[in-house]
């Protein structure tokens, strides 16, 4: 399996969990981004605007969202990306999607294998109870997540860290 066929699916179901996360939203966008840029899918979108620092977002991300929600009479944008991975979540992949989401700040941030993660990640955040390698930004974790294939969805309970739940 190549990592570009699970974008397709992983897009549909982070726009699904969008749609059932911000209910009231305006707009949802969600697209593979893996041969663009955080800062052109935006662009494309006409939602730099909202977040002008993305103006400078020069990085690939695999799947970037955009949500469009009305908030005391005005527009504001909240993103989300994940990270897509054929392989374990190792500690490398799992870097450099911490990476992407302290630059990005999203409201949701995803790192997705088929093949769930590594024993070391698995070590680190579980038995040596590191959950804070999972924070990005104050309040916010990236979720790193196993993704079923059969359903074309993350089910409860397969994600790394405990006390993390996805719709």
């Amino acid at each position: 399996m190549l990592e570009q066929e699970l974008y397709r699916p992983i897009a549909n179901w982070l726009k699904g969990f969008l749609n059932r996360y911000y209910r009231n939203a305006r707009e949802i966008i969600v697209e593979d981004t893996s041969r663009s840029t955080v800062a052109a899918f935006l662009a494309k979108h006409d939602l730099l605007r909202w977040k002008p620092e993305s103006r400078i977002f020069d990085i690939k991300v695999d799947i970037s969202g955009a949500i469009l929600l009305p908030l005391r009479h005005q527009l504001v944008l909240k993103l989300a990306i994940a990270e897509v991975k054929v392989g374990a979540v190792n500690l490398r992949s799992f870097s450099q999607a911490l990476g992407y989401a302290k630059v990005v700040h999203p409201s949701h941030a995803f790192i997705i294998s088929p093949k769930g993660w590594s024993s070391s990640l698995h070590q680190l955040v579980r038995d040596f109870n590191r959950i804070d390698v999972l924070e990005y930004a104050r309040g916010q974790h990236i979720i790193v997540a196993k993704w079923n294939l059969s359903s074309a969805s993350i089910r409860p309970g397969d994600v790394l860290a405990y006390g993390q739940a996805v719709v």
